[in-house]
């Protein structure tokens, strides 16, 4: 597979940046800005989509700026699970299983294919509203060369080797990203009530989402000085 170098086309309200380590680079870039490190632009932030261009896992990372309290604006964790959940969906062959493990893996015909990540600006209490958020996906199209071989880990599988073989990695971020903002939409006009039945929909155990386990998976950025 080649490495792609045209960039995702994402719509209006995302702002796509190439980064070899997307969420690294989106939390580094945003906790420099608020400590006003020399050097630093200050340019990074809501709408701002990093991604990989490494097309063996789909890697990417979005910066929002919440206008909410720190407990509600942590409903976007799970709402990017629904998301992503729906983009595999449309992405993958029917028969493949699309899955949530609590609280943060994909699975993919029970092994693990992804997860997501998050983390937050530092707040007083969960009732005060962050500075940022960022949103991170991590999935395996493919085993790297030098991965364990399959068998050596029958829990952890890539789309490639659960038939979805020749995944676009670019279009893989396009219809996230699309899948994102719609979730968002909803998210904004309904509330957390829908993600939360699509989240239960795709469940393992068929469980609501627990943001108690959810929010001790987020890191807290950097406190600023």
């Amino acid at each position: 597979m080649n490495t792609p170098s045209v960039p995702p086309v994402v719509p209006p309200l995302l702002r796509a940046i190439k980064a070899s380590e997307p969420y690294e680079t989106a939390v580094e870039k945003l906790c420099a800005d608020a400590s006003g490190a020399t050097g630093v632009t200050g340019d990074t932030g809501a709408g701002d989509l990093f991604w990989s261009p490494q097309n063996q896992r789909t890697k990417l990372a979005i910066v929002l700026e919440p206008d909410v309290p720190a407990s509600r604006a942590l409903e976007m964790v799970p709402l990017v699970m629904v998301a992503l959940g729906d983009c595999l969906g449309v992405l993958v062959p029917p028969q493949v299983a699309v899955q949530f493990r609590s609280p943060l893996q994909i699975v993919v015909n029970a092994g693990v294919v992804g997860h997501i990540k998050a983390a937050i600006a530092p707040t007083a209490n969960d009732d005060e509203v962050p500075k940022w958020l960022v949103l991170a996906v991590d999935v395996g199209l493919t085993r790297a060369a030098d991965a364990p071989d399959p068998g050596l880990q029958p829990d952890i599988t890539t789309l490639d080797e659960e038939g979805c073989e020749n995944l676009d990695h670019i279009k893989f971020i396009e219809t996230f990203a699309r899948h994102f903002l719609s979730w968002l939409a909803i998210w904004h006009d309904d509330g957390f009530s829908q993600i939360a039945r699509a989240w239960k929909f795709k469940a393992e155990d068929e469980s609501d989402p627990d943001m108690k386990k959810i929010r001790a998976q987020v890191v807290v950025g950097k406190a600023v000085k």
